[in-house]
């Protein structure tokens, strides 16, 4: 690693606005490579690595999971190469997105009635909330 193409943890927090703590997780995740450890336990990040953190955090801030992060990094650096890859991916995720907001959509009409109803000051036992997460008292 050429020692003009390297920074601190704190430069590349400061520099890409990702918090140390964040860059850290994406670590772990595998979607950040690990620093270069040097003399006096200092980590180095390669400037380059600014760049990665805020694609990651972009990535994940779409709904990405960290695999297809993982995958569209790994399509990202691929040069001259066509974006069908990318585009099969995104489709994919757009597809998964519109699929969960029908699911929310359904558990919106389901709870809006429930908090409606449920007055604060009624006791625990006529919430309707409770009452519909209940299950049925069982039949003999």
């Amino acid at each position: 690693m050429p020692a003009l193409a390297t920074i601190t943890l704190d430069v590349l927090s400061r520099e890409s606005g990702i918090d140390v703590d964040t860059i850290h997780s994406y670590e772990r995740m595998g979607l950040v490579p690990k620093p270069c450890r040097v003399a006096g336990n200092l980590l180095l990040y390669r400037t380059d690595d600014i760049s990665g953190v805020v694609f990651v955090q972009r990535a994940l801030g779409l709904g990405f999971s960290p695999q297809a992060v993982r995958e569209l990094l790994r399509l990202s650096g691929q040069g001259s190469a066509s974006c069908v890859e990318v585009h099969s991916l995104a489709r994919r995720h757009l597809a998964d997105i519109k699929r969960r907001i029908v699911e929310l959509k359904t558990m919106e009409r389901a709870l809006a009635p429930l908090v409606a109803n449920c007055a604060p000051e009624l006791p625990r036992e006529h919430c309707p909330i409770i009452q519909a997460l209940a299950p049925s008292p069982r039949r003999a």
